[in-house]
């Protein structure tokens, strides 16, 4: 079981169930929701995750995009601004932050995505694999599974 909450305390949740590695994400939209220079993400399936305090507290902001998924979504804690945890359409998952969740994980990160989108003070110093953008990183790892 993982837990997670929000800076001031008043939302929480938990996932009973595995976490996907966590990817570092440097799109524009991520680096603004998060006010850094990318947004540590992981997903888990939404059937394992629930909230355990606070989900009024929780608001979401859609921006739409101009390409495929056609809305972005930013959940936080309305009361301190921590980003929170939020489903993705038509998928049976949940994108989490890693800031967000407590204690230690057992996942670590694997890649850089979006890295054409990295803020200009940004350097990544890793060794970690990076992708222009998020299609072209989904699509190499779905040919090294099929191997």
């Amino acid at each position: 079981m993982v837990t997670g909450s929000c800076l001031c305390g008043g939302v929480a949740f938990e996932i009973d169930g595995r976490l996907s590695p966590i990817q570092y994400c440097h799109a524009t939209r991520c680096r603004k929701a998060t006010g850094s220079a990318f947004a540590a993400e992981l997903v888990a399936l939404a059937s394992a995750f629930r909230w355990t305090r606070g989900e009024t507290l929780v608001t979401t902001y859609e921006a739409p995009m101009l390409r495929e998924p056609p809305i972005y979504r930013h959940s936080f804690c309305r009361v301190c601004g921590s980003s929170l945890p939020v489903a993705l359409d038509g998928t049976d998952f949940v994108v989490l932050h890693a800031g967000a969740l407590d204690g230690e994980l057992e996942t670590r990160p694997f890649r850089h995505i979006f890295v054409a989108q990295r803020a200009p003070w940004h350097t990544i110093t890793d060794d970690m694999p990076q992708f222009e953008e998020h299609d072209a990183a989904d699509k190499r790892l779905s040919r090294k599974r099929q191997r």
